[in-house]
This record gives structure tokens, sequence and C-alpha cells, in this order.
């Protein structure tokens, strides 16, 4: 009985620490990492050591509005997205073998919708809001006797293996700059920054509800250039892609890492003379880097008609 009391006073105390704790803007940071559609089939590792795998399906359709130049723009994204970190709770020195793998993964889809509104020939600004759902559950492996024995019964639950649902209202506005360059090389600037807020329900038993406002903020640039050749009778092109994305608010360094910048290149093949849909199909390679994080991306484009 004495034991049982004690694990229950720890427990209670673990409990306490993580209300009052940034933890939950963590989650939120992670959640809104997941969804942002500026990332996508990503492999990002950060300094502590934990893995962000990211995949992610963004669309988006225009239409125009009237006779001014205006769009609509309706927008969706689904994703998937997981992060592992290994925890060592004792003394990794004296205990090798005592460790925790944690893993925290997400389902998400949101939808929205904005405006593209035109200054000119080469410049338009955007704004738009748009509403989701994500489910992040959190799951672990104990290993070693003082882990499985000692740590799970007091963190089980409260750090690890806890699921939640959790709603995602976000406002973004940004421009998109588009010019041709030497009469061939189609240039593009887009500049995005959203704001989310982001609040947990229907929480496991033991996990504190968390309810945050977080941003991102990213900037990209495309050089498309024709190669010159034909695959069949599709013309193929490549794309130099560069830019930069941060985090942004009091809790941006909640994952471990605040902004990372991003260099790459598409090949991509113009079926826009072969397809009711689409006018063109590409597929790329992108570095992502920082000063705490690095890893890669594989790029899916695709631009419809």
């Amino acid at each position: 009985v004495s034991g049982q009391n004690e694990f229950d006073q720890s427990r209670r105390l673990v409990q306490e620490d993580v209300a009052n704790s940034n933890i939950g803007a963590g989650y939120a940071q992670m959640l809104n990492f997941f969804i942002d559609p500026s990332i996508s089939a990503s492999i990002l590792e950060a300094d502590d050591g934990t893995e962000y795998d990211v995949f992610k399906v963004p669309l988006q359709y225009e239409m125009p509005i009237g006779d001014g130049g205006w769009q609509l723009a309706i927008r969706g994204t689904l994703s998937h997205a997981s992060a592992t970190n290994r925890f060592s709770l004792v003394d990794a020195d004296l205990n090798e073998d005592e460790f925790i793998d944690g893993e925290w993964e997400a389902d998400s889809g949101t939808l929205g919708a904005g405006l593209i509104i035109p200054a000119g020939d080469s410049l338009s600004f955007v704004v738009a809001g748009e509403f989701g759902i994500s489910r992040l559950e959190s799951t672990a492996d104990y290993n070693g006797f003082i882990s499985e024995n000692f740590l799970a019964p007091i963190v089980d639950g409260v750090l690890f293996n806890w699921d939640t649902n959790a709603r995602i209202v976000g406002l973004s506005g940004g421009f998109d700059y588009r010019t041709l360059l030497a009469d061939k090389y189609d240039a593009s600037i887009t500049g995005r920054y959203t704001h989310s807020h982001i609040a947990s329900y229907s929480e496991s038993r033991d996990l504190d509800s968390f309810s945050e406002d977080t941003g991102t903020a990213s900037i990209k640039a495309d050089i498309r250039h024709p190669w010159g050749i034909s695959l069949g009778k599709s013309p193929l092109f490549g794309v130099a892609h560069a830019g930069g994305t941060a985090f942004t608010g009091k809790n941006r360094d909640a994952l471990g890492f605040t902004h990372f910048y991003e260099l790459g290149y598409s090949i991509g093949l113009d079926i826009s003379d072969r397809s009711h849909y689409l006018n063109s199909l590409s597929l790329g390679y992108q570095f992502n880097i920082g000063s705490d994080v690095d890893g890669y991306s594989i790029l899916f484009g695709w631009e419809l008609k």
C-alpha cells in the first residue's frame, strides 16, 4: 500500500509539472508543422534527436470572380505525419539499456477558402482562412527494468501513450509575384504568413487539454526553364527551388528548432496538350538545412488547368 501511495503521489507530481509547463505549446507547434501546406513529403532531424516524417497532399483550385481579375481559391490539405525520439529518463551512462522509444502520429485534414487580388500584371495578394481537424496519438515502448516497472506507472498516459483530437483554425495572408526573365525563364516568388489557433478536445483521461496560438512564415522562389527536349510529345522543363520557413510566437522553439532553409530542383513534364485537367507534372528533391535541424524533401508537383 505504501509503495502504491508513492507511485500515486509521483504521478500527481508529474501531472502537475506537465500542467504548469509549455508542453501543450509543443503539441500545438507539432500539429502546425504537420499541416502547413508548404512542407510536404519531408524528413527532418532536429539536434535533440527527434525525427519528423511528414507527408502532405495540398490541393488548390482557383476560379475567377467577376471581371476585375479577382479569383476565389479553394484549398484543402490532407496529411499524415510522425515524430519519434528515444528518451533516457535515468542516467544513461549507468543504465544504457534503460530508455523509452516515443512516437507521436497525426492524421489531419484542413479545408479553406481565400481571395487572390491582383495588383498589376505581375503581383497579387492573397488572404485566406481555413478550418481543420487532427487526430494526435502518442505511443511508447518502455525498455529496461526501471523503465518498465518504475517509470511507466508514473508517466504512462501523462507523457506517453495518450490520444487527443484537435481543432485548427487558421488565417493567412501573403503575396505572389510572377515574371518572365530573358523571355524563357518563368520566375515566381511566394510569401505567406499563417496564424493558427489549435485547441484539443476529447483527450484521453490523464492528458491535460491544450489551447495555443502559433504561426508560420515562409518565402519561396522558383525559376522554371525549358530543357529544349521532349519525352514523347511532352516538353521537359526544370525548376530550381529556394526558400525558407520559420515559426513565430513565444513558443516558436517548441520543436527544438525555429527555422530552416530549402534548396532543391525538380524535373517536370508539360502535358497541357494531352490532359483535360493538368498543365504539368513534376518530381524533385530538396535539401532542408537549419542551425538545429537538417533533412530533405521529395517534391511532387502538379499544375491544374
